[in-house]
């Protein structure tokens, strides 16, 4: 049974993805998890919605449990 598990190549992907819409940004968590190179489960869920007021950029989470840092640099960095 050991040895059935360590030939499992285990892989996970958890990245940010944002979409301009109506002048606002949404933003999405795509997670994947690949099992030997093959996607075994994904899921996109969004995340919040970024916007500017005042020359000034804000961020609106939608879910209580936001990595606003993870999003920060992910946006920063397009």
């Amino acid at each position: 049974m050991k040895k059935l598990i360590s030939e499992f190549k285990i892989n996970e992907i958890n990245e940010y993805e944002f979409r301009e819409v109506c002048g606002f940004t949404f933003v999405f968590k795509t997670e994947i998890l690949e099992i030997n190179d093959q996607i075994g489960s994904a899921s996109i869920t969004p995340k919040g919605i970024i916007y500017t007021e005042n020359d000034e950029y804000y961020f609106a989470p939608l879910d209580d449990d936001v990595n606003v840092e993870g999003i920060v640099k992910s946006y920063v960095e397009l």
